[in-house]
């Protein structure tokens, strides 16, 4: 990028050429031997960079539609998957409400010192309760973080 530069190359051409760089990584590892086929839906947050949108249609060669809600798709298909999981199996469903997003979280991690792993746990709280930690390696405080916050 930096002899780019030197060389006189604009910075449009140089931002596409990290935006096909990036798409290529993308095909060549986590796409390889697959076959991308029509129509083709581009989500997540990346979605909103229309460099790497652009990218995609130049080197696949194929329209890439970008929908109203890309940013939050995967998390629709999450909450769907669970609500399907709770009501196919009766388990206890552990979502605490939208009014708990409006609640202060606190993320701080720690070094457990409970066997040699030594494991840099990171632990989730609100309103000074638990929610969530992982990090572990032998379950210890996953498992903790699997029977808090249990909510209807």
């Amino acid at each position: 990028m930096i002899h780019k530069q030197q060389t006189g190359h604009c910075n449009e051409d140089i931002i596409a050429g990290l935006c096909e760089a990036l798409v290529r990584n993308y095909l060549n590892n986590l796409a390889k031997g697959k076959e991308i086929c029509g129509p083709i839906v581009f989500q997540g947050g990346v979605a909103a960079n229309i460099g790497i949108a652009a990218a995609f249609e130049k080197i696949l060669g194929k329209k890439i539609m970008i929908p109203q809600y890309y940013d939050v798709m995967g998390a629709l298909g999450a909450a769907i998957l669970a609500k399907e999981e709770v009501e196919q199996t009766g388990k206890e469903s552990r979502f605490h409400g939208f009014d708990h997003m409006n609640d202060d979280f606190d993320v701080h991690s720690l070094e457990c010192k409970g066997c040699p792993n030594m494991c840099e746990i990171i632990e989730i709280s609100t309103n000074g309760e638990r929610q969530a930690c992982w990090g572990d390696r032998c379950g210890k405080w996953s498992a903790v973080s699997s029977k808090v916050g249990r909510h209807a």
